[in-house]
Formats: structure tokens, C-alpha cells, sequence
């Protein structure tokens, strides 16, 4: 992972900031399972997906900048994930589930758009921020789930 200490452009300066903090999951919607089955998630985990990652779970990303390194969080009831990468750079990261993926992070227009590639998949999941909502838009075969968090610190 290279860091760069070359200023940024202002506009992805705004970008970034705009998705800096503490974000509580508060909606799902009904294909989330049907995502996670196309993604590759087992059944078990799945259903454990159910009660741990769903609107209600208490599930909060942590999401930071620090130049061009970015890290989101993810906490849980179930424990605590955190994915470092530099925007544009291919990075190995174990999902929830134990499965590794390559993922890649980059900034289109006001969107962080993260590819992820797997065993059989690829996905395409969106984040945009409007104020204190952040929506995420995860797309993979014909399969789109949209999740939505508020920001809370």
C-alpha cells in the first residue's frame, strides 16, 4: 500500500469528508439474502446475516481519512472489522464470512464505489451521501440490495 503525500484535488477533499464518521445501519430491504446467496454467503451464514447485519442490529461503519488512506469499520454484536485500502489500489480483504475477495475503492463523481471480485462474483456496491443519510446500493448479478444509515457522530 503506497501513501502519497501529494496534495489532493479539493472536490475529492469534499468527496471524502462528506463520508468521515459514524453511520448506524437503519434500513434494508428485502434482498439481502438474495444478495448474500449470490455473492457466495452459505446458508448458515446467511441466516446469521439475518439478525447481525439487518436494520435493528445496531450495526455502525466507522468510516476515516488520512490523506489518501481510507479505513471503514465495521462494528457489530457479533465483533469488529476494519478494511484498509488507498483509493484506486486492488486490496485482499476477508469478508464477514471468512471468504477473500480482491476489492477495489474508487471515487466517481459524489459515489464510493467499492468492486468487489470473489469465487464466482462480482459487485458492485455504491455509496452516496445526502446530509446525514448515506445510502448503499450493492449490485451484483441481477441482484440489488439498498441499505441506508444515518449518521450519528
Amino acid at each position: 500500500m503506497k501513501v502519497s503525500n501529494e496534495p489532493l484535488p479539493f472536490h475529492d477533499v469534499y468527496i471524502m469528508a462528506q463520508f468521515c464518521g459514524k453511520w448506524e445501519l437503519v434500513s434494508c430491504d428485502e434482498n439481502f439474502d438474495k444478495y448474500m446467496e449470490a455473492v457466495g454467503v452459505s446458508p448458515e451464514m446467511r441466516k446469521l446475516a439475518q439478525t447481525a447485519l439487518t436494520a435493528g442490529s445496531k450495526l455502525v461503519l466507522n468510516i476515516s481519512v488520512d490523506g489518501n488512506k481510507w479505513s471503514i469499520g465495521l462494528l457489530t454484536k457479533e465483533g469488529e472489522k476494519t478494511d484498509v485500502f488507498i483509493e484506486g489500489e486492488p486490496v485482499e480483504v476477508t469478508t464477514l464470512d471468512g471468504r477473500k475477495v480482491k476489492t477495489t475503492y474508487t471515487l466517481e463523481g459524489d459515489s464510493l464505489v467499492e468492486l468487489q471480485q470473489g469465487d464466482g462474483f462480482e459487485s458492485r456496491n455504491v455509496r452516496t451521501v445526502n446530509g446525514d443519510t448515506m445510502t448503499m446500493i450493492l449490485t451484483t448479478k441481477s441482484v440489488t440490495c439498498t441499505r441506508i444509515y444515518k449518521k450519528i457522530s
